[in-house]
């Protein structure tokens, strides 16, 4: 089962399969269990990862071997600052989080997150961020933000 493109029960179903191979030791079998229960209320954001935070993060490291002049002019390769930070972004949010928007590298070394379905975009730097949004032809955004992952996560929610 290719698990990039697989839903949860899909996966699930996969897991309780595999499970079922082993369902002679029945302790084992119900403490697991029991895990994956306990995994499913947490609520933990970096527990379960999915398509789109797998899509993130294959387009960053595909990124990340751009060298200067990857545009064919001028263009910066990722900043390493830049890459740590949107890491982080991807370690504090789940897929709801990220659904709908993707990443391009910058000329100047950054990550530009765009979501065309709501006209926005936000700029990752080294230590700060920035954010455009287009409502009913005005354009409305904020420069200089300080980085930190919730304040991307909050930002996102907001557009």
């Amino acid at each position: 089962m290719n698990t990039t493109t697989s839903t949860a029960p899909e996966l699930i179903a996969q897991l309780f399969l595999q499970l079922s191979n082993i369902a002679d030791n029945e302790s084992y079998l119900q403490k697991t269990l029991d895990f994956i229960i306990g995994l499913a209320k947490s609520g933990n954001r970096s527990s379960a990862r999915g398509r789109v935070y797998t899509e993130l993060l294959e387009r960053l490291s595909d990124f990340q071997e751009y060298e200067a002049g990857w545009d064919g002019d001028d263009a910066l390769p990722l900043n390493h600052l830049v890459v740590k930070n949107f890491k982080s972004l991807l370690q504090e949010s789940n897929d709801s989080d990220l659904y709908d928007w993707t990443i391009f590298p910058a000329a100047n070394g950054t990550l530009l997150l765009q979501n065309k379905k709501r006209k926005s975009g936000i700029n990752i730097g080294s230590d700060g961020f920035s954010y455009y949004t287009i409502q009913n032809g005005e354009t409305k955004g904020e420069n200089d933000l300080t980085f930190s992952p919730q304040a991307v996560i909050d930002v996102m929610k907001q557009i």
